[in-house]
């Protein structure tokens, strides 16, 4: 024990201060990535314009264009319907891709697929099937051959310059729905179906409009 400065000091706290003033190490403040890191993983998209505010989004906040009108030649399924457009029919946002499917040609008719997946995984959303057939002599056959899969007798829904159906589907374990829009459009008869989910009568007629003014 000793006394330094009229401060007593033992030899315990000495050794106490001493090892209290010591600076600890610092850790290094750069992070380096491993060279194993993946890139982010690709969000999957269809290349067709962007209807409404874009795949999967809520119902927009600002005015958005005009639908396109109908094309001289149909490339593609998905700019007849976007993931905006069936929300916007249905009164509630879908969390779901709009994704163009490579085309089926099949004895001269080109089959055009946009199909729906959901974004968080499950079952399928929706489906649309776009034909385009040479001609316009062949309404009433070509109705009839797509609404052969029905449960019952297609039910008419009235749109103006086009012939639209819906009904359920007999080929599918759940039973889906299907809305049917056949329109004689540029020299050709040009068919849209939409499968989806059993949903009101007022959905099919929007939906059945929409494709209606697109085909």
């Amino acid at each position: 024990m000793g006394n330094r400065g009229g401060i007593l000091v033992t030899a315990g706290a000495l050794a106490l201060l001493t090892a209290c003033s010591t600076p600890a190490p610092v850790a290094p403040s750069t992070t380096t990535t491993p060279a194993s890191a993946k890139p982010p993983t690709t969000v999957p998209s269809s290349d067709a314009p962007a209807l409404g505010n874009g795949p999967g989004s809520q119902p927009p906040t600002t005015p958005q264009p005009p639908p396109p009108h109908s094309p001289d030649k149909v490339t593609s399924a998905c700019p007849f319907l976007g993931v905006a457009d069936i929300s916007g029919a249905m009164g509630a946002a879908l969390d779901a891709w709009a994704v163009e499917e490579k085309p089926d040609p099949k004895a001269g008719v080109t089959t055009y697929h946009c199909s729906y997946p959901s974004r968080v995984g499950g079952r399928q959303v929706h489906d649309l099937w776009v034909d385009v057939v040479p001609g316009t002599k062949q309404l009433a056959s070509l109705l009839a051959e797509w609404t052969a899969d029905c449960v019952a007798p297609a039910s008419p829904i009235t749109v103006p310059s086009a012939t639209a159906r819906t009904c359920d589907l007999k080929s599918h374990s759940e039973h889906d729905a299907m809305v049917l829009v056949v329109k004689q459009s540029h020299g050709q008869t040009r068919l849209a179906e939409l499968d989806l989910r059993p949903n009101r009568a007022d959905v099919y007629t929007k939906i059945a409009q929409l494709l209606a003014d697109r085909l």
